[in-house]
């Protein structure tokens, strides 16, 4: 199990960050729990899961990815 920080641009309200958390949540292995005040998301996953992965289903679901860590 392992923990990642992804930055994200052009979130506003709280249907924003579940837009954001359902897209994440739908890559197997991955759970999102999504601030859009702070701009993150913090996705626990338990199998290794690329950045790649993460960044295209933020920006599928409209947003823009800034970092992930």
């Amino acid at each position: 199990m392992g923990e990642k920080t992804v930055k994200i641009y052009g979130m506003h309200c709280e249907h924003c960050a579940d837009r954001v958390a359902r897209a994440i949540n739908k890559i197997d292995g991955a759970a999102a729990k999504v601030n859009y005040k702070k701009g993150q998301a913090i996705v626990s996953y338990d199998r290794e899961i690329s950045d790649k992965k993460i960044r295209d289903a933020v920006e599928e679901a409209g947003y823009k990815v800034t970092g992930i860590q």
